[in-house]
């Protein structure tokens, strides 16, 4: 808590790996110009300052309020799981020069495609990947249809405990705010909504409402 009386929050990494989300974190949020931010019905942590403890990248931020709520426990229906699926699509929907612009990363279909594979054949090498699940992603890199997608603005594998949640008036749940945007890049939609895999009983809702509130035409796969 500041002198004036905010609250921020201070992020310290505490390994290797978790410095450099925080340094993907930082350039993300820097590229979050205003413009965009106004754009976007929910906020996103301003940076107040960067320094460095224990030898590691620090990061100062700004305090989003709100309660958040993890994938198991969304649940069906109106609330959680529409306000989720909204503001991924809001997301979703940015230009793609806000990526470009910040230097971030930004991939084709096909680019995402040859990942995927180059993933499979890694875990292929291990020898640990059972047989009938080696030929089940097998099968889905070389089904072409899979791979004609418009890429957009993505989160990079966003999870709803990654947004902050306040009741409305009516006590219904309301995205307010976004935590985790290092991520942030150009790529396939649909790793935002995998997690989905972890809320069966929201899945249908949250598709639903993701293609409602998108102004691009939903993947048919």
């Amino acid at each position: 808590q500041l002198e004036d009386g905010r609250r921020v929050v201070v992020r310290v990494p505490v390994d290797d790996d978790a410095d450099a989300d925080l340094r993907a974190e930082s350039r993300a949020l820097e590229s979050l110009t205003a413009g965009v931010r106004a754009v976007l019905p929910f906020g996103a942590p301003d940076v107040l300052g960067q320094t460095r403890v224990d030898g590691r990248h620090t990061l100062v931020q700004t305090l989003l309020p709100g309660y958040r709520v993890d994938a198991s426990h969304v649940p069906g229906g109106p609330g959680v799981a529409t306000a989720l699926a909204t503001a991924i699509a809001q997301v979703h929907d940015l230009p793609v020069t806000v990526v470009r612009d910040a230097g971030l990363v930004l991939q084709t279909s096909a680019q995402v495609r040859d990942e995927a594979e180059r993933l499979l054949d890694a875990a292929e090498a291990t020898g640990l990947l059972p047989f009938g699940l080696l030929r089940r992603w097998s099968t889905a890199v070389a089904s072409d249809p899979l791979w004609r997608f418009e890429t957009t603005v993505i989160l990079g594998g966003v999870d709803p405990a990654s947004f902050v949640f306040e009741d409305d008036a009516d006590g219904v749940p309301q995205v307010t705010g976004l935590l985790s945007w290092g991520g942030l890049g150009a790529g396939d939609p649909a790793v935002d909504l995998r997690w989905t895999a972890s809320a069966p009983t929201a899945r249908d809702d949250v598709l639903a409402a993701y293609a409602h509130a998108s102004h691009r035409a939903p993947d048919p796969q």
